[in-house]
C-alpha cells in the first residue's frame, strides 16, 4: 500500500491496482490530448448539441478535456434548461467553453465577461470561428466601477489555464484590471439583462453577485449557476472579500432564488438558483 501527498494535510491510500489504472488512464489522456492536437479540432456533444473546438496545440486539447472532464456535469444541466429565448452571462469566461456552446444556441445573446488577459488572445479567437457574435467584455464583474489587481501567485506568466482571483494585496504576477458592475452594464445599454448566468470568479463570487442585484431580481432573470470556493489556504474563498459561502447562498435566495447543490468537488461546490 502506498501513500501519496496530493495536498497539504491530505494523505490518500493507494493500492497496486489502483496506481495502474491511474497509470493507465494518464497515458490515455495524453495519446488523446495528442491525437486532438494533431487534429487541430475536437467534436463535443452535449445534450444533442454539437460544436467544434478549433485547437491551438496540446494543452489546448488538454484545457478543453479537463474542462470537459470537471464541468460536464453542470454543462448538461444548464443546456438542457436554456431557452431560445435567453439571455446568457458567461461570467469568468476563460477560454470560452460555455460561451461557445450558448452561442450555438442564443446566436448573439451572450456575453462573455474575463478580465485575465493571459486568456483573453484565447477567447477571442475561439469565439471568431463561430458564426454568430457574442459580446466580449475584458473586465471583471465587481461590486464597483474602477480597477482592481488580479493575481494568481502560483501560476506561470504563460499557462493561461491557472486561476487569477481579484485581490487587495498582489504579488509580483499581479496585473491591473478593470471592473465594472453588471447592473450598470445593463443600465447603460452595454449589455442586454440576463436570464441565466453562470458565475465563476474564482472566490469573488459575493461581489459580483452585489454588482448584479437589481439584474438578478428582476422578474426575468431565473437561472444562476454558480461555482463557490471553499475556506482554504489554497486559494481565495469568498471569506476573501468579507463573505462566505452561506452567505452568498443567502444574499441569492434574498434575491428570489431556491439554492440546489448541483455538484461538490472538495474545494469547491456548484449550486443552480432557480427564481422562485
Amino acid at each position: 500500500m502506498a501513500t501519496l501527498e496530493r495536498v497539504p494535510g491530505f494523505a490518500h491510500q493507494w493500492d497496486a491496482l489502483e496506481l495502474v489504472r491511474t497509470a493507465v488512464l494518464s497515458v490515455r489522456r495524453r495519446v488523446a490530448d495528442r491525437y486532438w492536437a494533431a487534429r487541430g479540432r475536437r467534436p463535443v456533444t452535449v445534450d444533442r448539441l454539437s460544436v467544434v473546438f478549433e485547437l491551438d496545440g496540446r494543452e489546448d486539447a488538454r484545457f478543453l478535456r479537463r474542462f470537459l472532464e470537471i464541468e460536464g456535469r453542470m454543462l448538461a444541466d444548464l443546456f438542457a434548461e436554456l431557452r431560445p429565448e435567453d439571455v446568457f452571462w458567461d461570467i469568468g469566461a476563460a477560454g470560452g467553453f460555455y460561451t461557445v456552446f450558448a452561442s450555438a444556441v442564443l446566436d448573439e445573446r451572450v456575453s462573455a465577461f474575463e478580465p485575465n488577459p493571459d486568456v483573453r488572445e484565447t477567447l477571442h479567437r475561439r469565439v471568431e470561428t463561430l458564426g454568430t457574435d457574442p459580446l466580449l467584455f475584458e473586465c471583471a464583474l465587481s461590486d464597483s466601477t474602477g480597477t482592481a489587481a488580479l493575481d494568481n501567485p502560483d501560476r506561470e506568466r504563460d499557462n493561461w489555464q491557472g486561476t487569477p482571483s481579484l485581490t487587495t494585496d498582489p504579488g509580483p504576477a499581479a496585473v491591473s484590471v478593470e471592473t465594472r458592475t453588471g447592473d450598470e452594464l445593463v443600465a447603460s445599454g452595454e449589455a442586454p439583462r440576463p436570464t441565466v448566468l453562470k458565475i465563476d470568479v474564482e472566490g469573488a463570487e459575493s461581489l459580483a453577485i452585489e454588482g448584479l442585484s437589481d439584474s438578478l431580481a428582476h422578474e426575468d432573470c431565473r437561472l444562476v449557476y454558480c461555482e463557490i470556493h471553499r475556506e482554504s489556504e489554497l486559494r481565495r474563498s469568498p471569506a476573501d472579500y468579507g463573505s462566505s459561502p452561506a452567505a452568498v447562498e443567502d444574499s441569492l435566495s434574498d434575491l428570489g432564488f431556491d439554492i440546489e447543490r448541483l455538484e461538490d468537488r472538495g474545494g469547491e461546490y456548484l449550486i443552480k438558483a432557480t427564481k422562485r
